[in-house]
């Protein structure tokens, strides 16, 4: 079976239009995420987590001042949460409900942006 022919790729001005990042975040961020994932080998297995939350603050951060208005509380409340070290350090069982916290609002976020509500079914 032939394959499909690939999309044609819009042209720079547009695409720079549609990026949430710039290309120096972009780095960055991809910087943060590859040196974590080698530095954890070698780390204690619960610092996954916090790295992955510390790599989604950034990244919230970063795109904020491209962010909608619908989007910011979600993206402040997640750099509110990622810079909270005194519960990762701490109390382990607190972190682990601050984090599910933090799925319960995100979930929220997103059945409110794709038109959905708790009790429909999909």
């Amino acid at each position: 079976m032939p394959s499909k022919p690939a999309a044609p790729t819009p042209p720079p001005q547009a695409r720079a239009a549609a990026l949430v990042l710039s290309e120096e975040d972009a780095v960055e961020l991809l910087a943060y995420l590859v040196t974590a994932a080698s530095i954890q080998m070698s780390e204690a297995a619960e610092n996954a987590p916090k790295r992955l939350l510390t790599a989604a603050g950034r990244l919230a951060g970063m795109i904020t001042p491209q962010a909608g208005e619908g989007l910011l509380p979600l993206l402040a409340e997640i750099e509110r949460q990622a810079g909270d070290t005194a519960v990762q350090a701490g109390d382990p069982d607190a972190y682990a409900a601050q984090v599910d916290d933090l799925c319960r609002t995100l979930a929220e976020h997103l059945l409110t942006r794709l038109g959905l509500t708790e009790t429909q079914t999909v």
